[in-house]
Order: C-alpha cells, then structure tokens, then sequence
C-alpha cells in the first residue's frame, strides 16, 4: 500500500504537499516560487502581503508591505540572502540585514544623503554640537577645538584655560608659521596673503586665486593666470586695450593701406581689400588690374588705364550744359542708364573714391537724369561700392552713426572706426596718456622727463621748455631756451641763460649754480651753470664733469652695462662665489640670488619639505603627503589623490599619482584601488582587468569561497548559488529527485507505470523485467520476457512464461521447469499443489482434480454408491431388476428379492417355491398356494394367482382381491391392499370426485400452474390456455 508522506510534518513541506503513488512533492501557494531544496517557498516581486490563502493549516510566511509593488518576506526554515554581502548593499559606510533588505548607517560624525545610501559629513561647527569655548574647526567625521592664543585646551578637548606666557614677537619665528605677510597680534600672529592668493583654512598657508578659473577676471578674449595675478591677451587681428582688459580691433588699413593697391576695408579681426571701379583684385589679392567696358557711339571701347577724374568731370559738367553725355570724340550717351555694367564698371560706379567728390557725379544730374540715375539698379546700390558719407551707414545710407568726435562709422554695420587718437565704442574717449595712434595702440616713444606729452594721432613728442629732438632727448643748444628750444638767449656773451625761461646766468664754476655760484648743481646735471644733464641713467654723475658715477654692479660711461658674468660690486672688481643649481650671483652685494626652489649660502639646497618659491619663503599648501614643487609650489600628488592640494580623492575610474592613469577594469564601475591602479573586482570576478569570472568550483569576493554544489551542479560565480542540474535539489543539490520527480529542481512528475523507475534527469521510463513501451505499459509480448523483453521463454504443454522471470506458469496438470511432468499421482491443479480428494478407487483430473470414479461409485469424490437403480461408470446405466431387485452398481447384475427370480428378477419362484433366490419349499397342503415369498401358505391382500404373484385386478383390492374399489372415475382405481382411491391427474378427494382447485394441476392437484396474463392452466397436464393476444408455454408473450 502507498505511504503518505504528507501525514508526517506535511512532507517537509513549507506550504502544501501533494502525496502521489510511491512519491510525493511540494507545491507553494499563489505569489510564491519553489526554491530549489524543493520544499521552501520563496515570495515572488511584485507580490502582495495579503495576497492567496494558507492551505493545510500551514503557518504562513511573516510578510512586511514596504511599499507598493514591494514586499519583503520571512520565511520559516528558508535561507534568505545577507544582502549587505553583495557589494557592501550599495551603502558607503555601513550596511544593516533588516529583515532581508539593506539598511543603510553612517559612522558618528556622518548623516545619512537623501539618497539613503550616501553619507554626508556632519559639521558640527555650525550645527553647535561641538560646544567649543573659543574656536572650533571641523573635520570629516568629526570635529577639533582650538584656543585663542594665551590660552590651551583643557581635558575635555573643549574648554580652554588661560596659561602664562611670555610676550615675545610672535612672527619672529618662522615667520609665525605664514606663508605671506605676518601681523604680530597680542593674541598671536594673524596671516594675510599678498595680492591674488588667498588664505587657506589653517590660516596660515596662501594658495594662488585662478581667476581665469574663477571668471573674476577682466579679460575679454584670453586670460592667462600666473601666481599672484593674470594677464589678458587677444586673438590675432587684435589688440589688447589700455585698459589691459578688452581687445580692440587692429585697423591694417591704417598703416601702408593693409598693403592694398586701392582700397582696404578694415574687418573686426581681419582686414580685405578692394579696388576701384573698372578694375578688379589680383591673384595676391592685394593688387588691382583694371578691365573696363563703356558703350561709345561706335560700339564697346576697352579702357585699359582708369579714367581720371578730371575726365569724369569735363564729362559731366559738358553733359550738364549740353544735356547729352560726352566722351572723347566718339563716346557718348543721353542718361545713365545708357552705362552698361560689365565687370563692375558703370558710369555710378566707376567714379571716385573720395565722398565730397562724388557730389560732383550727383551734381551732374538734374530733372529727369537724376531721378534715372538715382533710381538705376546699379546706381541705387552705389554705397556698396563707394561708402556712405560721414555719420551714415546701410545698405541705402540712411541709418544715423552714433559715432563721436566726427568719426565714421562701418558702412554697413554701423560699428564706429574712431580716428587715430580715439577709442572707445563711440570713438568718445581720447588715448591715455603716453599712447597713441589708431585704437591707441602705440606707446610714445618720448623721453618722458623731458616731455609733456605725445600726440595722441601720429605720436608726435611735445616737448617741456628746454627740451628738443624727436624724442625730447637733448636739452637745447647754449644760446637757446624755451619750447622747443625756438627762442635765442639776450645774455652777453659767455653768459649762459636758463634753457627753460632764458633767464640769464652768472658764469659759476662747473658744478655749481646759483646767484652766488653757491649751489650745488641739482641731482642729474652738471657742469658750468649746471646746464648739462648726467647721462648715467639713475645713476648720478660728477656734478663738475659729468662723469658717471656707477653703483655697485654698474659699469660703462653711462652706467648702463650690469657686471660682466662672474664679477660684482664697485667698479665689477669683486668675483662672484661659485653658486650652485644656477644661481646668480648678486652683482650689487655679491650674494648668491638662488633661482626659486633652491636655498643655502650657495642656493646649494633645495627648498626643505613644505616650502617653495624665491628664498623657499612661500609655504606648501599639498594634503595628503604630496609633494610640494620647490619652485613653483604645485603638488604633486601621491597615488590617489588629485587636486590643487591634494585633497580631492581620485574619482572613480582613476588612479596613480595626481590620478593620471585610467583604470583598465571590466567591472561593472570600472574602478580600481586609486592607489595602485589594481583592479577591485567585484564579487565573482577575477584576473588582472576583472574581466574573468571565478575559476569553476569558486565564487564571491577574490573568488577565495569554495563552492559546495554537488552532483555537477553549476555554482553562481558572485554568490556561490547552486543551480542544480537535472535530477538533483537542494541547497547544495545533495539531494536526487525522489521516486516519481526528475528534471530540473525536479518538478516533473514522472509518469511511468507498472512500479517503473524514471531517469531523475530525462524523465524517461526504465522498465522493470517484463515490461516494455514508453511509460513500460506494455507486458512483453509472448514468448518473451526479462529485461527489456530480450529472453524466450522455453515452456511445453501450452505453458505460458512469466513476461517478467521467464519461468514457465505451467496449465493445470503439469509441472517441472518446462512443465513437462504430468502431476504424480494423488495430486492435480496449478504447480500439482492440489492434493486429489477420490475416494473407493476413484482417480482424479491432473488438470482440474475432478475424480474419474469407478464404476458403482459416484459423487465429486467418488465418496457415493450409485443410488439404487443404477450402476456402472458414472451410475449412468439403470438397473432392470423388478420387484425390487438391487443391481450392483458395479455390473448392473440382479439381486432379486425373495421369492422372485430370473436376470432382471421379472419372475416369480415357481410354485411351491420361495424366499431368496426361490430356494425355500413351500410346506402348504397340496393345492394350497404359498406366497413365494413369505412361502405363507395362502395369498396376501391384493395378490393372487398360484404363487401370489399377480396383483388384485384393477377395480377390486383386498384378501383374495374379493372387494371391490369405491373411486369415481372411469378406471375406479384404488390400491390392491387397503382399497384407497389413487385419483388421475387433475382430481383429488377420498374418492377423487373433486377436480382440482384453479391454479393447481396434476397428481393429487400438488402442482402449482405457472400461467400468466389470465391463462387457464389445464388441471390434469398443467398445460396453459393463452387468451388473446399472448403466446407461449406460460402466455408470456
């Protein structure tokens, strides 16, 4: 009989189990999947808590609604996931298993991002957690109080206490720790930067401002930031303005033309040219050739020179007193239109280049001529290719300038072409001072001691009183003074005058000046009166002779040459010391100036950690134990880190020092440790790029887990997960399908029948001996049997074989291995197994165990005589014996009774004979009969005759057969000894005077009709009398 598992612990089922034929199997209510251990359910996504019912009284999974379409399950005796062990659960801190969903922290000093992943430092400067008595500085993760100077931190790390110090100059030493400039303070240095860097926030350290990062720059086109400042720059084509910010267009055409032949028009950046009308620009683009058509009386005339405008004029004013045009002799024409334009050439347009003569060409027109012209297709567009005037610009000249100080402005856009000496965008500002020239472009070239100022259009020095030359480089000449050193001197010969006022001088030794000669001659000058000027530069001069006197590191008669290489102080006498690293050597004091970077009496050292710059005096501002550039004080950052300073972490996908490398990871961020570029590969992943998944039999992070899956099963690469392989479950697929499951996770049921096993894999029936088929329904066929039906059977006697041992199931009768022994005697049936239950000599079947009897014996045993009257085999024959003879029952012979004799006992003994066998004699007196078999003497009642051997005749009975029968009928029968009636079929009564009862038939009426339907049944044979409508032996039909 099957066992059902189901009745113990539910089969080991979480939900329901469904018992089968020698097997069950697990199944999970709506919402949830079978696991692979093929009795845990798992919950499927989108699932709802209160989603499907519990079956079989089962204690459903704990379920939590986290929000709409997710829920979270807790199963009772499944293994759910640690989600924090994929990947830290996404979370940047700390990862918290809450109920099979991870939960993220952060680590004290942190708050959690919206992003529920993130962690954010706490400031808790600004929030006043810190509680710091006087300063606080916060810190990622965590906080740090700090005391005013004078005092120091007590125990706690937040208060401070004043302490006893001694009040020194607290930026005598190392300049108090800053960079830059330090303020001694009575609470202690305070730091400040020079111009264009900024204070860190240790307070101390200055850090360069980019502000062409920053955009706090000016420049209008390029900026370029240098330590401490920036410079602007402008594209090619431009200028940068005075105001050392914006960029001015260059104007090409202002100097030589652009290089033009005719015309150049100034472009912003960029300048073209152009040419006259009737001629047209050469390849150089620069020169003109001219090919000109005008129409004359006798056809097309090339010009090959252009027309002057003298010609244009004598025709005009002729054609104006005439009213027809005018050419030389035979060129004429009656209105503009007559012009034809080939190649740019007509008469609008090929007239001049300067605006107030053109008005000699408009001025040539009157009436109807003008209005032609005017209006000619050509002519209408003739500022095109002349120009608008002054103060108009567009396409028709008719749009106003804004331009100031009467300068023109672009002839189609409008923008203002200041004249040489302005600038701005309305031409409205004059050039600063010591500029000049188109957009004040140009520096003066004045000496400007001696000058006032230069012209702000062609640059022209104007010179102070007492001063000429070019570049107001001399004084004037003795006997000339005032501006421009113009006006001669009134003095008396040999008496000098003041250059500036003329102002006559006392002859004073050379030297000196004053109206006492008791004055030195003023710083720069020299000689008699004074009236030299030194030409040492800033170096001073012999006030008697003029000779320079040249400062330390000075040489040449004007001072203007520095030492030779090599060689310092008064007179370049002293040798320099053998400076290192490049240094210079100072040609004043003799000093070693090291280059920046480098320190040392010699600049033989270089800057010491944390230092940059001239004289190492600028701090490193680098975190992170980068390293600071000795001259420019850039950061080299170690591997990691990036940044300015340093501190900015490399971001993803970045390595190596200043994170200059690209990580080379397949994972799936493609980072890598930002120190050595290594690949961090992710859970089931390995190799040098990631790119490889674990080895087979290895799985997680580093790949370092072993894998426990059994039986081939495939094992998950990230988190170890067996996928079973056909036939197998389980966590770790330890388990084969059970009997009537195969495939994967052994959801199939098998469907074999006959106790067939299945292939836990495919599924596939393997019959058991002495089946066969698909599903092995089919018994092997005849004469076979075995494994997969392969042996033949050897049985005899019709015998059939057992399809599944191939032994022989031999028929009733039969025995042995092939059944060809009969059973033994005294046994029968199947196997012989039946013992034979004949008896008195009675043999039975082998087959069936009936008995054969001999004869005179019948019965199933054997175990009856043959009923008196018959005999033989099978007691089938009838004894013939009368008179009550017995036969025997073996060969039917008579054994008559007394008094009667003969083969079948038919005669009675002879007279005078009786008893058995008619051996007896009668002893009755002569004449008396006896009975033959009593041998009384005389006859009993109801026989008669010699030997007492007849009966009564019918109708009479008694002793002697003298009474007479008193029946009715017509054979008044009555019994030959006591005379009763014996009645024929149909009647009864003492006298058989009564017919038989309706429904009664026959002897003595003891028989029951079986008519139906209303049939009259005959009451002497019982024979039916159908009425109407029915037939048959009982009218049942």
């Amino acid at each position: 009989a099957d066992v059902d598992e189901c009745q113990v612990h539910n089969g080991g089922c979480q939900h329901r189990c469904v018992n089968t034929l020698g097997s069950f199997y697990c199944e999970c209510q709506p919402g949830f999947r079978l696991h692979t251990d093929g009795r845990t359910c798992l919950g499927l996504a989108g699932t709802s808590c209160d989603s499907g019912g519990h079956k079989n009284g089962l204690k459903p999974p704990s379920c939590a609604q986290l929000s709409a379409g997710a829920l979270q399950l807790r199963c009772a005796g499944s293994f759910l996931r640690n989600p924090c062990s994929d990947r830290n659960g996404g979370c940047m801190q700390r990862c918290l298993n809450h109920r099979g969903r991870a939960r993220c922290e952060c680590h004290p000093g942190y708050l959690l991002a919206p992003d529920g992943k993130s962690c954010e430092d706490v400031n808790e400067c600004l929030t006043g957690l810190a509680m710091c008595a006087h300063q606080c500085l916060n810190t990622r993760g965590s906080f740090k109080c700090t005391c005013n100077p004078g005092y120091e931190l007590g125990a706690d790390g937040k208060r401070c206490y004043r302490i006893e110090m001694e009040i020194v100059n607290s930026c005598e030493t190392n300049n108090g720790g800053c960079s830059h400039v330090c303020h001694h303070t009575s609470s202690g240095p305070v730091c400040t930067c020079n111009f264009g860097f900024r204070l860190e926030e240790d307070q101390k350290s200055c850090t360069d401002i980019n502000e062409c990062d920053t955009g706090s720059h000016c420049c209008q086109q390029d900026c370029y930031n240098y330590p401490g400042g920036y410079e602007c720059s402008c594209h090619a084509g431009y200028r940068l303005s005075t105001d050392g910010c914006g960029c001015d267009d260059v104007d090409e055409c202002s100097a030589n033309n652009g290089g033009c032949e005719h015309m150049c028009q100034n472009l912003p950046g960029s300048f073209q040219c152009g040419c006259d009308i009737g001629h047209k620009l050469d390849e150089d683009r620069r020169s003109c050739i001219c090919k000109c058509l005008i129409q004359a009386a006798s056809g097309w005339a090339v010009v090959h020179q252009p027309l002057s405008l003298v010609w244009w004029k004598n025709v005009i004013l002729n054609s104006k007193r005439s009213g027809k045009w005018h050419s030389s002799p035979t060129e004429q024409c009656s209105r503009c239109s007559v012009f034809a334009l080939k190649d740019l050439c007509s008469p609008c347009s090929l007239l001049i280049h300067d605006w107030g003569q053109r008005s000699l060409f408009y001025g040539a027109f009157s009436g109807r001529h003008r209005k032609e012209c005017k209006t000619h297709k050509f002519c209408g567009n003739l500022s095109l290719f002349l120009g608008c005037p002054k103060g108009f610009y567009g396409k028709h000249c008719r749009k106003k300038c804004n331009c100031a100080n009467r300068g023109h402005c672009h002839r189609i856009y409008g923008a203002c072409l200041c004249d040489p000496g302005l600038y701005g965008r309305f031409c409205h500002l004059a050039c600063p001072k010591w500029v000049f020239g188109a957009g004040c472009s140009e520096e003066c070239q004045c000496l400007q001691r001696n000058s006032r100022d230069c012209d702000a259009r062609d640059g022209s020095c104007r010179c102070k009183p007492g001063y000429h030359g070019q570049r107001c480089q001399h004084s004037c000449d003795p006997g000339y003074y005032g501006d421009g050193c113009k006006k001669k001197c009134s003095c008396s010969p040999g008496v000098p005058c003041d250059p500036v006022t003329g102002e006559c001088h006392r002859e004073c030794p050379p030297g000196y000046h004053g109206e006492h000669c008791d004055q030195e001659c003023p710083e720069g000058t020299f000689g008699p009166g004074c009236q030299h000027s030194c030409a040492c530069g800033e170096a001073s001069c012999d006030r008697s002779t003029g000779q320079c006197h040249c400062p330390p590191g000075w040489t040449g008669h004007d001072c203007a040459q520095a030492c030779p290489e090599g060689l310092w102080g008064p007179g370049c006498q002293e040798i320099c010391p053998d400076c290192a690293n490049n240094a210079s050597c100072d040609r004043a004091t003799g000093a070693c100036v090291c280059p920046p970077g480098y320190t040392g009496q010699r600049c033989q050292d270089v800057c010491p950690p944390g230092w940059f710059g001239p004289a190492c005096q600028l701090s490193c501002s680098c975190g992170n134990e980068g390293h600071c550039h000795p001259v420019m004080g850039t950061c080299s950052c170690p591997p990691g880190w990036t940044g300015h300073h340093c501190q900015r972490a490399c971001d993803l996908g970045r390595w190596g020092p200043d994170c200059a490398h690209a990580c080379n990871c397949s994972n799936s961020d493609g980072s890598c440790s930002a120190e050595s570029g290594q690949c961090l590969c992710e859970a089931g992943y390995t190799g040098t790029h990631c790119e490889q998944k674990c080895p087979e039999g290895w799985f997680g992070l580093s790949c370092r887990h072993q894998c426990q899956c059994d039986n081939g099963a495939s094992c998950d690469h990230v988190s170890g997960a067996c996928t079973c392989s056909p036939g197998w479950r389980g966590t770790f697929c330890e388990h084969a399908c059970p009997d009537g499951f195969y495939g994967l996770e052994c959801r199939q049921p098998c469907d074999c029948l006959n106790g067939a096993h299945c292939d836990p894999v495919t599924g596939q029936c393997q019959c058991p001996p002495g089946w066969t088929g698909a599903r092995c329904a089919q018994a092997c066929p005849e004469n076979s049997y075995g494994q997969n039906c392969s042996h033949t059977c050897r049985c005899f006697n019709n015998a059939t074989c057992s399809h599944v041992s191939g032994r022989c199931l031999c028929p009733e009768g039969w025995t042995g291995p092939s059944c060809q022994q009969a059973c033994p005697v005294g046994f029968y049936g199947k196997d012989c197994q039946q013992r034979c239950l004949c008896h008195n000599g009675g043999t039975c079947d082998p087959a069936t165990g009936s008995c054969a009897c001999p004869a005179g014996w019948t019965g199933l045993a054997c175990e009856l005589a043959c009923a008196q009257g018959q005999h033989g085999l099978e007691c089938q024959q009838s004894c013939e014996c009368q008179h009550g003879g017995l036969c025997d029952r073996r060969t039917g012979r008579c054994l008559c009774q007394p008094g009667w004799t003969g083969d079948k006992c038919d005669t009675a003994c002879l007279p005078g004979f009786f008893g058995k066998d008619c051996a007896s004699r009668c002893g009755c007196p002569l004449g008396v009969p006896c009975h033959h078999v009593t041998g009384q003497c005389g006859c009993p009642p109801g026989l008669t005759g010699s030997g007492c051997e007849k009966p009564c005749l019918p109708g009479t009975f008694g002793e002697g057969c003298a009474q007479i029968c008193q029946c009715s009928g017509a054979t008044q029968e009555c019994h030959p000894v006591t005379g009763a009636c014996v009645c024929p079929p149909g009647f009864h009564g003492p006298a058989c005077q009564l017919e038989c009862s309706p429904g009664w038939y026959g002897r003595d009426c003891g028989r029951r009709c079986r008519c139906r339907n209303g049939g009259r049944c005959d009451s002497a044979t019982g024979m039916c009398h159908c009425p109407a409508g029915f037939i048959g032996a009982d009218c049942a039909i």
